[in-house]
């Protein structure tokens, strides 16, 4: 009785199809709405029903006159997507429509994106049962601009049975037109091929991906509703070792006030003549270096960046070595003191040429990039090691080293016409300034990383003769000799005292081979450098330097110690709950209202370790960051790191130190300057914290529908 009630039912429903109008029809005629008849559309069935996945493809095929058009599914400035609601189908479960490539249109300053005269819709049909009847019952919302926008309703209707239908050749032939139209969707593994990042300070996004057969590309962005990204600059990055890079700047505005995009997944649309693609990613965070930063103004920077590296603890010893010697040999001629100081100063200029090929070289075999990088080389620190070990000896002119070649170079201070030996000393300044980060600095050396590579160069350049500036200076102006004091014995202090500064650099450095040798082993060696030091002052100036340095070493740790007494007067503390970085972390931290600090740092790194002890681990900075809403990472970076670098690429940052607070605030991150102070760092935490303001009211009415004229 069930089966014939059930056999009844279906044989009515087929009855009802074949008496209507529409019986056994695949596609609606052309609808108009008699309102706004420049525009007519219709819905064809292509009757290939794949039974498996239970899915029919479809096409919605539009005619619009003149110069009417219709939107892409992101707009633009202007207009609305067209879209269709089958809330009163049956037996229909899903239905995925597809976009062909829209065209871009621009009128009174309003970029749109969409369709002229004629355009087909891919759609795909999924029903819940193959053998009963499908009631197509579709509102289609179109909107069609010229000069004046009219939003027009437009009816479907078709009935069906899925599994009866049957190959119509016209709308296969519409459907599969409109398919090759459609960009094609690139799927993103590991190494996906595209990066999209998010300034949130400037608003902008910055997309990058493989410059591959691109050659006229449109990019064209969406993903997030009420967010407009429109174009203002579309770059392509040589590469020597591949195609390049496209690099995409956009701004980012949305109805809704601040653009929130960051962690979100948006599309990628790239078209030019030959293909259309289409990417998808997660937007992470950046920074933009903006388009109009002259050159010029680069260099500027990087000028200003290498002169004040020579203040820093790392090369300060050199120059002051250089600047004995002129004091220690009165009878020098000024041509000769010039061509002392030229020949530092070149050797200053070729060391930061050979530093740019090796970073050139990196870039090109596809290693990692950064600011001292070869610090990261045991083979290189310990070289680095000897070398001063090797200065500093000869500062107490206790030897001559001479090159195997017998070239007799001078590799330290002593006098002599060669002028050899004052090339090396400006290369060693500039091996000893490489773990060194300085202001300006690091916006130079980032700006030339990224660049192509006559602009490394030449940027590397200029932080060469940056730093050479006071070198070259008293070259230009010798007679500055004529206005030092007259030498004595009080020179022997003097080359005493730089000795002792290069022994320390020398200990320094022999202290970071702890990472790859064992801690007794350096002990011996250091032990030994001491004691061969004092041994050859000894011999040199007698016991009693060697006890007046001794004295004059506690003399100025006693006279440090009291002036830093605040600062330095207890212990720095050791129970901050690092945890290693990790940018999932950092996000997922984020969400739960936490307020994170990132340190990337390297034992290396001499500005790293005075961040460290005069800010972070000093109140008030200390007693913030142990704070429960507060999570603190550290990225290491003494040893080569992958994941590190990416980080620091991320954000356009090419060295260490690295600091960057994330809060609830700016989920993107506040990036903090090379050298740190307190101020700075508890204001960060402020504005980025959850503590610091109300989140700002979104503008506009989000209920009501507002519609834009292109």
């Amino acid at each position: 009785m069930e089966m014939n009630l059930k056999y009844l039912k279906n044989l009515f429903a087929l009855c009802l199809i074949l008496l209507s109008s529409s019986a056994f029809a695949q596609s609606t005629p052309w609808i108009e709405n008699p309102n706004h008849p420049p525009v007519k559309l219709r819905l064809m069935l292509t009757g290939e029903f794949d039974s498996v996945n239970k899915t029919l493809p479809a096409v919605l095929e539009v005619k619009l006159e003149d110069d009417w058009k219709t939107y892409w599914r992101s707009p633009g400035e202007g207009g609305i997507a067209p879209g269709i609601k089958w809330d009163k189908s049956t037996n229909l479960k899903s239905v995925d429509w597809s976009w062909p490539v829209p065209e871009h249109f621009s009128l009174m300053g309003l970029q749109t994106w969409g369709y002229k005269h004629h355009v087909s819709f891919p759609l795909l049909l999924t029903v819940n049962d193959s053998d009963d009847v499908a009631q197509l019952r579709g509102k289609v919302t179109l909107s069609s601009c010229t000069t004046i926008c009219v939003l027009t309703d437009y009816e479907v209707s078709l009935d069906v049975i899925p599994s009866e239908l049957r190959a119509d050749s016209e709308a296969m032939f519409t459907y599969n037109k409109a398919v090759s139209k459609v960009p094609q969707k690139v799927e993103n593994g590991v190494d996906s091929p595209i990066l999209i990042g998010w300034d949130s300070g400037k608003s902008k996004l910055v997309v990058e991906l493989d410059a591959g057969q691109w050659r006229q590309p449109q990019l064209l962005i969406d993903g997030e509703p009420d967010t407009v990204f429109t174009l203002t600059s579309l770059k392509k990055k040589e590469s020597d070792s591949g195609p390049g890079k496209l690099i995409a700047t956009f701004d980012g505005k949305s109805w809704l006030g601040a653009p929130e995009v960051l962690g979100k997944t948006l599309n990628v649309t790239v078209v030019d003549s030959e293909q259309a693609l289409e990417y998808s990613d997660e937007v992470i965070p950046t920074q933009v270096i903006e388009d109009d930063i002259s050159l010029i103004k680069v260099l500027l920077i990087a000028l200003l960046g290498g002169l004040i590296l020579n203040v820093m603890p790392c090369v300060l010893p050199v120059l002051g070595m250089k600047l004995s010697t002129v004091i220690a040999a009165p009878e020098l001629k000024r041509n000769e003191i010039r061509q002392q100081f030229i020949a530092s100063a070149l050797g200053i200029l070729v060391s930061f040429w050979l530093l740019a090929g090796f970073i050139l070289v990196l870039k090109l075999t596809g290693q990692a990039i950064g600011w001292g990088v070869q610090f990261q080389n045991p083979w290189f620190i310990g070289f680095m090691a000897i070398v001063t070990s090797i200065f500093a000896l000869n500062m107490l002119g206790t030897f001559e080293i001479n090159l195997p070649s017998s070239l007799q170079t001078k590799l330290a201070t002593t006098g002599g016409n060669n002028n050899r030996g004052h090339f090396l000393q400006g290369m060693f300044a500039t091996l000893l300034a490489t773990p060194c980060s300085a202001p300006f600095l690091g916006t130079a050396v980032a700006f030339a990383l990224g660049a192509d590579t006559l602009s490394l160069f030449v940027i590397f350049t200029a932080l060469a003769v940056g730093m050479a500036l006071p070198w070259l200076l008293v070259a230009l102006f010798p007679q500055v000799a004529n206005y030092f004091p007259k030498p004595g014995r009080w020179m022997n202090i003097v080359k005493v005292f730089f000795s002792v500064m290069l022994l320390i650099t020398s200990l320094w450095l022999i202290s970071l081979l702890s990472n790859f040798v064992a801690s007794s082993i350096l002990w011996l060696f250091a032990g030994l450098l001491v004691l061969m030091f004092f041994v050859f002052m000894a011999k040199k100036h007698g016991s009693a330097a060697v006890i007046a340095s001794i004295s004059l070493g506690i003399l100025f740790s006693a006279v440090t110690a009291f002036m830093t007494s605040e600062q330095w007067a207890r212990p720095l503390p050791t129970d901050l709950a690092w945890t290693p970085l990790s940018e999932v972390e950092i996000s997922q931290q984020v969400a739960n209202g936490k307020t994170v600090f990132v340190d990337v740092t390297a034992d290396w790194c001499i500005t790293c370790k005075a961040n460290k002890a005069g800010v972070i681990l000093q109140d008030p900075v200390y007693s913030a960051l142990k704070q429960a809403d507060m999570v603190i990472m550290k990225g290491d970076w003494t040893k080569p790191s992958a994941p590190i670098t990416k980080y620091l690429q991320s954000h356009n940052r090419f060295g260490v130190p690295f600091n960057v607070v994330y809060g609830p605030n700016a989920p993107q991150g506040i990036a903090l300057p090379e050298i740190l102070s307190t101020n700075e760092v508890l204001s960060a935490i402020e504005r980025a914290s959850s503590r610091a303001m109300a989140a700002t009211p979104a503008v506009g009415d989000t209920d009501s529908e507002q519609f834009r004229y292109d």
